[in-house]
């Protein structure tokens, strides 16, 4: 293994159970097993998967430990002094931590690469996100980013697009790699479950279909256009029992769509089953992954839906999902066209065949494209490839 000269400092606008920080992690449990580096990790705040990135290097937080006294401090908007004395201490062991190259994995980033301007090396910004995320968070992170000249990494074509059409971003900036995940081995595709099967857990029959949906709860993941589909679904598929389970979103909003759904005529029908650490569970035993978005980059949980062999169907406008989908991986939907997207659903619990079809060739295409060591490979190339010229803005191309 060569060895990369100096440190690299990722930064990870959180360590929230969310795609992002997910990908992240992995990475760098990646880098660590296969790679001669030195690596220092700077996030924006802790959440659950924080000793999760402690348990690869050292790891700093941007702001103040979360203490008794701090908190009182914010409360009373005196916390001023403690966050600037933090980040005194923080730059101050930065100084002296040999940074070569500044990664940052999320255009929610730009605020601490522009506190970092003090550390003269090269940024690459790892873009997971498309127009309404960007603006979501304010398009001047952009303009962050361009302040240092920094390198980009796109997930998706879609993402690379928006970049290029949207917000004047060069393409020679911009490496395509698309996203990816680890690959299961064939003994570990079933459900992580123990006890209870999924279905027991629903307190549904155990010859129901089930169709999975995935994301946080809210109107850019498209819960209410999943609503609508369950609805069509429901109406014309008779030969099995259908049910359909959401897994994610927060607590409060998961309760808002189980009292929603309650007293009406998807009661019973549709689960809404909130966070967990176990989505695998659920991916193994749906029939249908569907993927409801009105934008997604290119979103890890459809790869791993593929893994366990079953079909995605999503949107053709949504973002990068139908680059992976294709023809044979699933259905894409024109239009955001909530009936043909349940038609769809309806054919594949009509058509074992052909379900298992498109799921296998959605596994093996992750398997060929998707995986985790190719993809974190391209990364690791255009690390070196920016270390070795000391200078981030050259030409670049296609991985």
């Amino acid at each position: 293994m060569s060895k990369f000269p100096g440190t690299i400092l990722f930064l990870s606008h959180d360590t929230s159970q969310t795609g992002a920080p997910i990908f992240l992690l992995r990475l760098l449990r990646w880098f660590r097993q296969n790679k001669n580096i030195k690596f220092r990790t700077l996030v924006g705040s802790a959440g659950d998967l924080f000793r999760d990135f402690e348990s690869l290097g050292t790891v700093n937080s941007f702001e103040p430990k979360r203490t008794l006294y701090y908190r009182m401090l914010r409360r009373l908007q005196l916390d001023k002094g403690r966050v600037s004395a933090h980040l005194f201490h923080l730059r101050e062991m930065l100084l002296q931590s040999d940074i070569r190259l500044v990664y940052a994995n999320s255009i929610a980033s730009a605020r601490m690469v522009e506190l970092l301007s003090f550390l003269d090396c090269p940024v690459i910004c790892h873009v997971h996100e498309l127009n309404w995320a960007i603006q979501n968070l304010g398009s001047k992170n952009l303009a962050i980013f361009e302040n240092r000249r920094a390198e980009y990494i796109a997930v998706s074509r879609a993402v690379r697009d928006n970049l290029v059409q949207r917000y004047g971003i060069q393409a020679t900036d911009i490496h395509l790699i698309h996203g990816f995940v680890p690959v299961m081995e064939h003994g570990e595709m079933g459900s992580f479950q123990t006890g209870k099967s999924i279905h027991e857990m629903l307190g549904i029959p155990p010859e129901s279909k089930l169709v999975c949906a995935c994301g946080s709860i809210e109107p850019r993941k498209g819960t209410d256009l999943f609503l609508e589909i369950v609805g069509h679904v429901i109406g014309k598929y008779r030969a099995f029992p259908v049910h359909f389970v959401w897994v994610g979103g927060d607590t409060a909003k998961t309760n808002d769509m189980r009292k929603q759904t309650a007293n009406s005529v998807l009661g019973g029908i549709v689960h809404f089953v909130g966070h967990t650490s176990d989505v695998s569970s659920y991916l193994a035993a749906s029939d249908v992954f569907l993927l409801t978005s009105r934008e997604d980059p290119f979103p890890l949980v459809m790869m791993e839906a593929a893994l366990h062999q079953k079909p995605v169907i999503c949107f053709d406008r949504a973002g990068g999902a139908p680059e992976f989908v294709e023809e044979d991986a699933g259905f894409v939907i024109p239009d955001f066209d909530v009936g043909k997207m349940g038609d769809k659903v309806v054919e594949l619990l009509s058509t074992p065949e052909l379900c298992n079809r498109m799921g296998m060739a959605g596994r093996q295409k992750v398997i060929d494209r998707h995986n985790l060591s190719d993809g974190a490979n391209s990364i690791a190339a255009v690390i070196e490839r920016v270390l070795s010229s000391g200078n981030s803005r050259q030409h670049v191309s296609e991985g």
